[in-house]
């Protein structure tokens, strides 16, 4: 029988979770869902993975969890196709995820760098997907780097990417919107957004390459009137915009600024994929207001989270 999520009130069990990538990414990978099969409402949820390239002791690790593998194929064609890795899959196949698995009620796509804290970011995901054709979380938070002195620098990246798919005046007109991000979202079997996404995806691809599944989604949404459910930073948090901080009473990380919300799942975004530690700000306790030196990334439960500080870490 379906499990009833008790804050909620939504039913939970025809979901699925997915995830994708190639050997290069599976140690992040087993990270994820690690973090997924440790916490009791994860124990049981069907998990999905695409399999761009993994090695077969890395398929064998994820099927003891419980996943389903599956290789996808190129499900568009486009100029640039013969330059792109077999990871790049990962991103053209999301449109499709329930051809390559089906009979699910709601699909949850979670990118392989992104790892589970708290199960309240999955609930959500799953909600906003009933309310909205597809649940996403925007990049903004008022703790983000691009709130304050970066936006230079994530105007013009974004920017560029934009420009590269649909033009100098979509690109003018989007820039100045919160990003989609598409590492993290959820969309009920039978929703438009699969065919709406699908659809500017494929029109994108035919001139560029250059993160073009979210860009294609921000389109969508922006443009071409796709209704997304706008979920709270904290059920995607894009570490590279903003370091979390470390609440020494729960135990978890929080956000970085008042009133310090936990964190449903951290994102790792760019360079913090290799980044060994950080300096963390430290949460209540007789550490408030101190930092040290600490891994974003996923650890088991019971297991220590210092490690020693390095000379490349990203000082907070």
């Amino acid at each position: 029988m379906p499990a009833r999520n008790s804050q909620y009130g939504v039913m939970t069990g025809d979901c699925i979770v997915i995830t994708g990538g190639d050997a290069a990414y599976f140690e992040l990978m087993r990270g994820c869902v690690a973090s997924i099969r440790d916490k009791p409402e994860g124990r049981s949820v069907p998990l999905g993975v695409l399999d761009c390239g993994l090695a077969p002791e890395q398929r064998d690790w994820l099927a003891a969890q419980g996943a389903t593998l599956v290789q996808p194929r190129w499900d568009f064609e486009f100029p640039g196709r013969a330059d792109c890795s077999e990871a790049f899959k990962a991103l053209t196949a999301r449109p499709w995820l329930p051809d390559y698995f089906p009979g699910h009620g709601t699909y949850i796509w979670i990118d392989a760098d992104c790892w589970v804290q708290q199960w309240f970011a999955i609930d959500l995901f799953v909600r906003g997907a009933q309310r909205r054709a597809i649940a996403v979380a925007p990049e903004i938070h008022r703790a983000f780097r691009h709130y304050r002195h970066a936006w230079p620098e994530f105007s013009a990246v974004n920017g560029a990417a934009f420009r590269e798919a649909f033009g100098e005046a979509i690109a003018e007109r989007l820039v100045r919107y919160p990003l989609v991000n598409a590492g993290v979202f959820a969309i009920r079997a039978g929703s438009p957004a699969w065919s709406a996404w699908a659809a500017v995806l494929g029109e994108a691809l035919q001139r560029s390459t250059n993160m073009t599944d979210q860009i294609a989604l921000n389109v969508a949404i922006y443009d071409r009137g796709l209704e997304a459910e706008a979920l709270p930073s904290t059920c995607n948090w894009l570490v590279h915009h903003a370091l979390p901080a470390w609440d020494v009473t729960r135990d978890l990380f929080v956000e970085p600024s008042l009133p310090h919300d936990p964190l449903g799942i951290l994102h790792l975004t760019i360079y913090t994929k290799t980044v060994p530690s950080f300096d963390i700000e430290q949460i209540g306790g007789a550490a408030d207001g101190t930092t040290r030196p600490m891994t974003v990334r996923y650890v088991p439960p019971g297991e220590a989270r210092t490690r020693p500080p390095t000379p490349n870490a990203f000082r907070h």
